[in-house]
């Protein structure tokens, strides 16, 4: 059997916050021996200490500059890398899709005319932007990729029913953790004091995008509800609004009279301060009303921060409530403000779930794991 060879083909990179990913990717698949080459945008860099080729083919499709002439910029980064790709002897090309629109069926298309065999990791199976998706393509890419890459089971079944995708061309694989690519966590006092939030308060923390599906309203809600049973408590809602508008959120914070509670961080978090906002945290609150995987779980979860999430199937494949984190029924305000008076008052118990959930990032979602998941899934098509 031939040797497998990678070409992660991943324009987003740091752009929009995929270098974790790609980064944990490649150094896995290079620390058991597989070569990888990382084609990604110019403002790309890389995550973690162990190093990995990483080539910066995209350049300039990302900005204000027209969408036709970052269309040809991508276009000519999809050449480069695949032209570089065979030069040093790839044999699969692995593609990370949240949509699928003409740029992404050519990447497969030319992929395949290289001589490449194409392994997709799909992270949404419907985007959540409305007409990124073009069913017909994405139907015909889909079926162009020998293998498909889900995070979990709810993933897999959505795929396989909405998609015209055959069952036996899809594996899960986890996402994996973050532990080894952000910085390590800093004391509490000193991360409250960079923030200015209080030292004595019980801070909740909201973190990522802020869009509907987010479900930033139930939180919202469940706080003003319950105040004289959580106080003193702060809630920081740190991101940036992604189609959507804060207004009707700040709407539900002056109608629950909680301004003055709130810390809010409405804007792009850069990585650099990722760490100060995760460790001031005593507790990280994911109300989401519909997602197939969550990166700031898994981070919350990387940094030793307790995380409380709505159930959704995704969400429980990951956690299990009590032991390395805790779950309520999505959309219940009522419930979460419930859940959050009893965890908030238990440290023993917050500290449990914490310990609990770092073991299971070392171990179940730790990139060595995700890398050996993944080589199987490339043998596999170059058989």
């Amino acid at each position: 059997m031939n040797s497998v060879s990678v070409a992660l083909i991943e324009p987003v990179g740091s752009h929009g916050g995929m270098d974790y990913y790609d980064s944990g990717l490649s150094g896995g698949l290079v620390s058991q021996g597989v070569p990888v080459a990382w084609y990604t945008c110019d403002s790309s860099v890389p995550c973690g200490n162990i190093p990995f080729e990483m080539k910066h083919t995209f350049v300039g499709i990302w900005g204000k500059d027209s969408a036709w002439l970052r269309g040809l910029r991508y276009v000519r980064g999809l050449f480069a890398s695949l032209s570089d790709s065979r030069s040093r002897g790839a044999n699969v090309a692995h593609f990370h899709f949240f949509h699928i629109g003409p740029l992404e069926f050519l990447g497969v298309l030319l992929s395949r005319l290289y001589g490449l065999k194409v392994v997709a990791t799909i992270h949404d199976v419907e985007s959540f932007k409305p007409g990124l998706t073009s069913t017909k393509l994405r139907s015909i890419t889909y079926n162009l990729c020998s293998r498909l890459i889900v995070h979990n089971r709810v993933s897999c079944e959505e795929l396989v029913s909405r998609c015209d995708v055959a069952k036996e061309v899809v594996r899960i694989i986890p996402h994996g953790s973050y532990l080894g690519l952000v910085s390590p966590a800093i004391a509490r006092d000193k991360a409250r004091t960079m923030l200015g939030l209080p030292l004595d308060s019980k801070v909740i923390l909201f973190f990522g995008q802020i869009k509907e599906v987010k479900g930033l309203d139930v939180l919202i809600e469940a706080v003003g509800k319950n105040l004289k049973e959580l106080e003193p408590v702060t809630l920081v809602i740190a991101g940036k609004v992604w189609k959507d508008s804060f207004s009707k959120y700040q709407v539900l914070i002056d109608q629950h009279n909680i301004n003055n509670i709130c810390s809010l961080h409405i804007r792009y978090i850069p990585d650099d301060e990722l760490s100060a906002f995760y460790s001031a945290a005593d507790i990280i609150v994911l109300p989401y009303h519909r997602i197939y995987q969550s990166g700031v779980l898994l981070m919350a979860m990387s940094f030793g921060v307790p995380v409380l999430a709505s159930d959704l199937l995704g969400m429980r494949e990951i956690v299990t409530d009590g032991e390395n984190g805790f779950l309520f029924p999505a959309g219940d305000a009522e419930d979460l403000g419930k859940v959050l008076i009893r965890v908030l008052n238990d440290k023993k118990l917050l500290d449990k779930v914490a310990e609990k959930a770092r073991i299971d990032m070392l171990t179940k979602f730790g990139w060595g794991e995700i890398a050996h998941k993944t080589i199987q899934v490339y043998k596999e098509v170059i058989q």
